[in-house]
């Protein structure tokens, strides 16, 4: 599957402002390909590229002062969607690779440790493995309500469990914490989502189930047609698709992904 990724937004800065963007799709070998891309800025800025410490694609540049448009956008090829089999098993915590134990951890937006029984009230019964974390999926898609504007930057995974409403950032945060609070590793990732309406940024998680990140959505019951990764770390803290240092504002923005159509 080939997928087409177009975004752009209008940007509106004070003044020049230092600014970190992690909007492209990330390039991983054996889940997708990005086979063309291009980011542009208006005004023109110098732009240095670099992984940050998860690996995630980032650019840092001077943003100018007044309007500014970017403009990105991608060819990206997925695999096959058939999966490999994977086995209804959990790492113990002693043989987990030690880089997966920082996904074990509370963090700013997924605070595990005030929800470890929760966690164990509603899921400790539950098979290990996929399963486990499919209930986690289900159960929060079934008991928290989807609402645009009922959450903001800074509602946690706790908040959300308390308040039973929230939007796609919130599902993911709620999902990774009630997976940690079972020691099962998981991560907050941000990306493009095929089909999403209204089309838009997107937030999903990956659990480490098998000894491999495993792809899942707390928003639908049934499998996404295509998910393209961005970034990926500890919470939504690590995957702004922007951060100003200094006085930026978003005035507008539009994402399109639409699949290519190939001769059969």
């Amino acid at each position: 599957m080939k997928i087409n990724i177009h975004f752009e937004c209008e940007l509106q800065l004070e003044a020049p402002a230092p600014t970190i963007l992690q909007l492209e799709a990330a390039d991983i070998p054996g889940a997708q390909i990005i086979e063309s891309s291009s980011l542009k800025i208006t005004p023109e800025a110098e732009i240095e590229e670099y992984l940050d410490i998860y690996k995630n694609p980032c650019r840092r540049l001077l943003m100018p002062a007044g309007n500014v448009h970017v403009a990105y956008d991608a060819l990206v090829e997925l695999p096959d969607k058939r999966g490999s089999f994977i086995a209804p098993t959990e790492s113990d915590i002693l043989h987990l690779p030690t880089d997966m134990l920082t996904y074990t951890l509370p963090s700013r937006y997924c605070q595990s440790d005030k929800l470890v029984k929760m966690a164990h009230d509603i899921f400790g019964s539950f098979t290990p493995g996929f399963a486990r974390v499919q209930e986690i999926c289900n159960w929060i898609n079934e008991n928290i309500t989807y609402q645009y504007g009922t959450s903001n930057s800074g509602t946690s995974a706790y908040e959300t469990a308390a308040e039973r409403v929230g939007v796609c950032r919130d599902f993911a945060h709620l999902a990774i914490t009630f997976c940690r609070a079972l020691n099962i590793p998981a991560r907050y990732v941000s990306g493009y989502c095929l089909g999403l309406q209204p089309p838009d940024l997107h937030a999903f998680f990956h659990a480490y189930i098998d000894g491999r990140w495993v792809v899942f959505d707390a928003t639908e019951r049934q499998p996404r047609p295509a998910l393209i990764q961005i970034a990926a770390g500890r919470d939504a803290a690590d995957c702004a698709w922007s951060t100003f240092y200094g006085n930026g504002s978003t005035r507008s923005m539009t994402v399109q992904v639409t699949e290519v159509e190939e001769p059969e």
